[in-house]
């Protein structure tokens, strides 16, 4: 900072007296630092997201559980002119245990006699189904997948599931082409008439099981899809 002295002479008349005034100038700092101009700072790109729910193991998981204690409930029915006479579970026909008798005999009249040597309300024990093993099997593997290995594991599991369904309707194939052989439910065995048409189909229970092998193996599939780099 700079400080003059200027002496002004006053505009009167007698003696001249000059009083001092004093002006001061400041110096621009010329050693002031340039100002910087900042520019907003963008966040770095966040990591793909996750994909919600689906981005996780429950999904696939959940499918092969559910499917899997399906497996308890009933599987498929023998049906006498489209009626329910018995029906086993897909654990029952994975281990070839009893069909259970549904209605009683004495409903259909004289189309069935009293035989008492299926008066325990049972079929003939038949023979495990190795097609509903194989489904029961895979579903469990497929299940030990998606909990243990679910990262790794998602085309495995796609083929796992299909092969599950796959079996499935194998099992029913099969348990449809014995009945007509009589080699599963004989006429014989049920004191049914020659004339009366006995068939096997399956379940609710069974075809929604087929539904969830398949979405457990899309979902696992998904799973690794989305987490793969771009």
């Amino acid at each position: 900072m700079i400080i003059f002295k200027v002496k002004c002479k006053d505009n009167v008349d007698g003696p001249i007296a000059f009083s001092a005034v004093s002006l001061i100038f400041s110096k621009p700092n010329q050693d002031m630092e340039p100002v910087q101009q900042t520019q907003p700072t963008t966040p770095a790109p966040l990591a793909a997201s996750s994909t919600g729910l689906f981005g996780t193991k429950i999904p696939a998981t959940a499918a092969f559980l559910i499917a899997i204690l399906l497996f308890l409930l009933p599987f498929a029915e023998v049906k006498c002119n489209n009626t329910t006479i018995a029906n086993n579970t897909g654990v029952g026909i994975a281990l070839g245990s009893d069909w259970k008798e549904v209605v009683s005999k004495n409903l259909f009249g004289n189309g069935f006699e009293k035989d008492t040597t299926t008066d325990d309300k049972k079929f003939q024990r038949q023979d495990s189904n190795v097609f509903a093993k194989i489904a029961l099997g895979l579903g469990i593997l497929g299940l030990l997948i998606a909990l243990l290995a679910p990262d790794s594991g998602g085309k495995i599991n796609l083929i796992i599931g299909i092969l599950a369904a796959v079996s499935l309707i194998a099992m029913l194939i099969d348990l449809r082409s014995k009945a007509k052989s009589d080699n599963s439910v004989k006429s014989s065995d049920l004191g049914i008439n020659a004339g009366v048409s006995v068939t096997v189909d399956g379940t609710g229970w069974f075809y929604l099981t087929i539904i969830l092998f398949i979405l457990a193996g899309i979902f696992s599939y998904l799973r690794v899809k989305n987490k793969q780099p771009t």
